[in-house]
């Protein structure tokens, strides 16, 4: 899939859902994700009014890994960067609010 196919169906979601629109991008480790979303957030905001006007973000995962101290008492430390070496369920928990209506900012840490 090329990058003017995800923006078509980035568009055609958009089109559908009244509400936000959430994106998972998923790969190992290496595999060019961030490139590939900096690229469509580029694209994405280009017509926008910056940086107030930006609708898009891009929310990494990489701010929910667990600290180093808490891979050290589980004995993960060896590990990290492995799915359970990460805090999913905070993550889920901000896509979740990110999704839902709302009339206040929601604030997210970008690393």
């Amino acid at each position: 899939m090329k990058l003017e196919d995800l923006l078509q169906r980035i568009a055609g979601l958009e089109k559908e859902h009244t509400g936000p629109v959430i994106i998972g991008v998923v790969g190992a480790p290496g595999a060019g994700k961030t490139t590939l979303v900096e690229q469509l957030m580029k694209r994405l905001n280009a017509a926008e009014e910056e940086p107030a006007g930006q609708r898009h973000a891009h929310v990494p995962m990489d701010g929910y890994h667990l600290a180093d101290v808490e891979l050290t008492r589980l004995g993960r430390l060896d590990r990290k960067g492995a799915p359970d070496t990460f805090d999913a369920h905070g993550y889920a928990a901000l896509l979740r609010r990110l999704r839902e209506p709302r009339d206040t900012v929601v604030y997210a840490t970008r690393v």
